[in-house]
């Protein structure tokens, strides 16, 4: 054997690991498998790791140095070690026993009942478990595995494997393209790149997911920074979700926002504009495309969304103070809007009078849709195309 071999430890290729006090156990055991052409075997540790190439196969990168180790190809190794095991008579697929002076050949297989965590091995096929075979891995109900199959190893072992648990959707329109049967309603995403799990109104008629609505006033939107920027309210009814999550829903990818409004009458009208993100950082800064519009009484294209475009969030006690003050709201206020939709939710078709605050202005409402008077209802989604 040479000095070099003695200083070099085979990373890779294990077939079989055992703890052994003797290397001369580990050549024993490692030349009675025909597969193994050669063995590691550490002083240190008394770890003996069994290998399936040679110096002569294995790529040098394989190789690392590492004291207390000794790397030796079988062929170095007398066969009259290992007792009439050493000329290898056994079959690719058996383990070799010595037996006196003679041997005895026993096929290699692997346990019905091997387990891993939130899933096990399932043998498909009757008897379908001895060396090289294949099994599947079958994983608990919301967990998936790192392979769909394992085989036999000449360990008589299967081939590891994990159950990790599934990745929820990203958004509303990942829950849509997976479930196309999926009806309007909760669910829990997991944001795509903070990992941050929530639970969230889907509108399946697309795949929006609602950040914004408001019906009966439960919720006072009157808040600071703060709370605009984590999001506050009620998952069943009125709610804000958060400024920080629909600036990371919106980075996905090309992003469309809708705004839908209800009149005191029951009539509806919409907006909808391509391109939404909101910039620098904290400042949560809107940016949309040209929008689309329905249902508008005003059709001036001023007294929409696109007038709020590239101003940041405003709340009382960030920014723009005097708008939100006025308006009794928090917005993407740009002296200062022609929607307000986080206002005062003031009785519906009427003008929002309450102390400290602008009379008209203050309340929940669009002047396109219906001027200054106050909306029975409004949402705000956006989508991922």
């Amino acid at each position: 054997m040479s000095k070099d071999n003695l200083n070099k430890a085979l990373i890779g290729h294990s077939v079989l690991e055992v703890n052994d006090k003797n290397h001369h156990d580990c050549a024993r055991t490692c030349m009675s498998m025909s597969v193994c052409k050669s063995f590691d075997f550490d002083r240190n540790e008394h770890v003996c790791k069994l290998n399936d190439v040679d110096q002569s196969s294995a790529d040098p990168l394989e190789f690392e140095t590492k004291r207390g180790s000794i790397f030796s190809d079988i062929s170095e190794w007398p066969s009259k070690m290992v007792g009439s095991c050493g000329s290898r008579p056994c079959k690719a697929n058996q383990m070799c026993y010595q037996d006196g002076a003679s041997h005895v050949c026993k096929d290699i297989t692997c346990s019905f009942d091997q387990k891993i965590e939130n899933g096990e091995i399932v043998i498909v096929t009757p008897d379908e478990n001895k060396f090289l075979d294949v099994a599947q891995v079958k994983c608990d109900e919301g967990y998936v595995p790192s392979q769909q199959e394992v085989k036999c190893e000449a360990s008589g072992q299967w081939q590891s494997a994990t159950c990790t648990k599934e990745k929820l959707p990203s958004d509303c329109k990942e829950v849509l393209d997976k479930f196309p049967d999926a009806k309007s309603g909760q669910y829990e995403i997991e944001l795509w790149t903070s990992g941050k799990i929530l639970t969230v109104n889907c509108d399946m008629d697309g795949g929006w997911t609602i950040f914004h609505r408001r019906m009966d006033g439960s919720v006072d939107f009157y808040r600071n920074f703060t709370d605009y920027e984590n999001g506050f309210g009620n998952i069943d009814g009125e709610l804000w979700l958060g400024l920080k999550y629909i600036q990371e829903l919106a980075e996905q990818g090309s992003t469309e926002i809708r705004l839908d409004m209800t009149r005191n009458d029951s009539t509806t009208g919409y907006e909808t504009c391509p391109d939404f993100m909101l910039t620098d950082g904290t400042n949560y800064t809107l940016n949309i495309g040209l929008c689309t519009r329905s249902g508008m009484k005003y059709a001036d294209i001023r007294y929409g969304f696109a007038y709020n475009n590239q101003t940041p969030f405003t709340t009382y006690d960030m920014l723009n103070r005097k708008c939100a003050e006025e308006r009794h709201g928090a917005w993407w206020y740009s002296g200062c809007t022609y929607i307000n939709l986080n206002g005062y939710y003031a009785t519906p078709g009427t003008l929002c009078e309450i102390p400290g605050a602008v009379k008209g202005n203050c309340g929940h409402w669009h002047y396109g849709i219906d001027k200054l008077l106050s909306l029975r209802t409004s949402s705000m989604m956006i989508r991922r195309k």
